[in-house]
């Protein structure tokens, strides 16, 4: 029979994980530290102002634009938040991805960062352009 380790013992391990991910050269780096903390306030500043914008409603919003036939297509009223959503996790998988190859190469890691940053300007200003039509 399987026995779980003490609950002390568990709490031991994940603070000594977590101590060493917090000493890595990468929380060291402050271009790196400077960019996550950066694309992640532009997340949270893209949720909070479509919490105060976007509420629930029976109307449709407009979540495409197509050239071809000169019109918008409808959708329903949380498809801002989605791209809000998308742009957070981006943001977190490739802070993740960042991390890990942050010793092989900076250079990989540093357009990782980059590339979250990016995402998350572009989410921003396509969340809050179709948000804010009604």
């Amino acid at each position: 029979m399987n026995v779980l380790p003490p609950l002390g013992n568990i709490r031991r391990n994940i603070s000594a994980k977590v101590d060493h991910v917090r000493q890595s050269r990468f929380f060291h780096d402050r271009l790196s530290v400077g960019l996550v903390v950066s694309s992640l306030v532009v997340n949270a500043l893209n949720i909070i102002v479509l919490l105060l914008k976007v509420h629930p409603s029976d109307m449709q919003l407009p979540v495409r634009y197509s050239s071809l036939d000169l019109g918008y297509t409808l959708g329903p009223w949380y498809y801002p938040y989605t791209v809000a959503l998308f742009a957070t996790a981006v943001t977190l998988v490739n802070a993740f991805f960042a991390y890990r190859a942050f010793t092989r190469s900076r250079l990989a890691s540093f357009f990782l960062l980059l590339g979250a940053m990016v995402v998350a300007i572009f989410s921003f200003v396509i969340s809050n352009a179709l948000g804010v039509v009604r």
